[in-house]
């Protein structure tokens, strides 16, 4: 299980820029990392609706019908558009979850009244509206669907985590790595699965792409 790191800005001059493009095949390795945790670059201050659907291109309908549950900061939250995302926060997509659980914690579900306090509720103070950086974590079919393409647009990982990631991958993975660019730079698969690089900053951004 990968170490949650507190929240520090990922700078430029902590950061390495790693992009991948693999077999679509592998695309389900780093489901993981989508699980863990990663962070994204967004405008913070805005809804999260607007983050859904203005950032992230998605259609009302699928925010509707396909993000069942969200999570801000660990509460489960109903109205999209009344919860703002703030630097460092921590934001939890699911698809529908079985069960009790999940049918409670669905967005305004039948059962969302049974939540009481624990439901997210607005701070009072509204941020600015600014460049920053806040976690996010998918699960189950939202990996699959929203993972490729985060993972297209490039995602923020702790450089410990990517190379804790490469070193449980076996040689089918890396055979599948077509293109590897660190830093703007081509690399050959032997120095990106030794992991050395990743020791020069604190932070990779790393974009995965299919390979057609």
């Amino acid at each position: 299980m990968p170490q949650i790191v507190p929240f520090i800005e990922p700078t430029d001059d902590r950061l390495q820029t790693l992009r991948l493009v693999v077999d679509p095949t592998l695309i389900p390795r780093f489901y993981p990392i989508l699980q863990a945790g990663f962070f994204v670059k967004v405008r913070t201050g805005e809804s999260v609706g607007q983050l859904l659907r203005g950032q992230w291109g998605l259609s009302e309908d699928y925010v509707r019908e396909r993000i069942s549950t969200i999570f801000l900061d660990g509460k489960p939250l109903d109205d999209v558009d009344s919860a703002t995302v703030r630097e460092g926060s921590t934001l939890a997509l699911s698809s529908a979850m079985p069960g009790l659980v999940g049918a409670t914690m669905r967005r305004k579900g039948f059962y969302a009244s049974f939540r009481g306090s624990i439901t997210y509720k607005e701070e009072a103070q509204h941020p600015p509206e600014k460049d920053g950086f806040f976690r996010v974590k998918l699960f189950n079919l939202l990996m699959e669907e929203l993972g490729t393409l985060l993972l297209g647009k490039g995602i923020y990982v702790p450089s410990s985590e990517i190379r804790e990631f490469l070193a449980n991958q076996s040689d089918l993975f890396f055979a599948g790595c077509r293109e590897i660019v660190l830093d703007g730079q081509s690399m050959e698969v032997s120095p990106l699965r030794e992991t050395g690089w990743s020791e020069r900053r604190e932070w990779v951004q790393l974009t995965v792409c299919a390979s057609q």
